[in-house]
């Protein structure tokens, strides 16, 4: 099959992530990553970091905000749809639909990227009950395939919310439909050959909002990665002080036009166990 006709099979599970601007308005998502379906029942994968932009604190307890918590699915003329009970008759259009439930690994996620932690992936579930008022046709799933057969050099493609997205964006060109780009693996990390690798590096331009962007098989579309981070060297520059002496500034960050997937093969891994110290007692 061409990409073009594995893109027409990926695409309609790519969802947007993010939350209302103004909770009166249901049109008012600002898109702050990307996700996927992967069960039609509306579990949708998606990264632990942009899950934790759902959460919220309320009188000590951390919840998930339910209330502006969004999943956006971007319909096309086949299929109607309707918001806030009206139906849109447009050619295309969008359907923001809650997320009522995020599971994700305990604890809380380190700072710096360790080969030995939890992989940066959770699922959220989405309120059917609101998706069958508001869009007529099944979830369209996305199937996993074995990340341990992917070597270096394999093409795959990406879909996903590149910059994120605002609605409505005002004299802005409106971008309601995912963005698709296509690459090869660069590199397999740590190193090629271990049974299971942290990291696929793909020579993809990731920017935020790609983050939970399936990386699929260009042959038939199978899912073998997650979009989850990408590297950016600030560009340092050093301007002179009054008195002389130089001052380091760091400008725009540079991007490297390059990306990180977890590979799909991490989703399955067993929870690790947690191994209770013993009570300390002091005299």
């Amino acid at each position: 099959m061409s990409f073009q006709d594995i893109l027409e099979r990926v695409k309609p599970s790519v969802v947007g992530i993010g939350l209302l601007a103004n909770p009166a308005d249901p049109l008012s998502v600002v898109i702050l990553g990307t996700g996927f379906v992967v069960d039609p029942d509306g579990l949708i994968m998606t990264n632990r970091h942009v899950a934790e932009l759902l959460m919220g604190e309320r009188e000590g307890v951390i919840g998930l905000r339910n209330a502006i918590a969004r999943a956006v699915m971007f319909v096309e003329r086949s299929q109607p749809h309707r918001v806030a009970g009206r139906e849109l008759t447009q050619a295309y259009g969008m359907a923001p639909v809650p997320i009522v439930a995020v599971r994700m690994p305990p604890g809380a996620r380190k700072a710096q990227i360790d080969y030995g932690d939890e992989p940066d992936l959770a699922v959220c579930q989405i309120d059917m009950r609101v998706l069958r008022l508001a869009v007529e046709k099944p979830l369209v799933r996305i199937t996993f395939s074995d990340s341990s057969k992917v070597r270096e050099g394999d093409e795959v493609g990406v879909c996903g919310f590149p910059l994120g997205l605002g609605l409505p964006r005002g004299t802005e060109l409106h971008q309601l439909t995912a963005i698709a780009q296509k690459g090869i693996v660069a590199a397999i990390l740590p190193h090629p050959g271990i049974p299971n690798p942290h990291a696929f590096q793909l020579d993809i331009a990731i920017n935020p909002g790609s983050s939970g962007s399936p990386v699929f098989r260009v042959d038939d579309g199978t899912v073998v990665g997650i979009v989850f981070a990408a590297p950016v060297r600030p560009q340092a520059v050093e301007i002179q002080r009054p008195d002389g002496t130089p001052e380091p500034v760091t400008t725009i960050s540079l991007p490297t036009g390059l990306g990180y997937a977890i590979p799909s093969n991490r989703y399955f891994e067993k929870p690790k166990t947690v191994a209770r110290l013993p009570d300390v007692n002091h005299p």
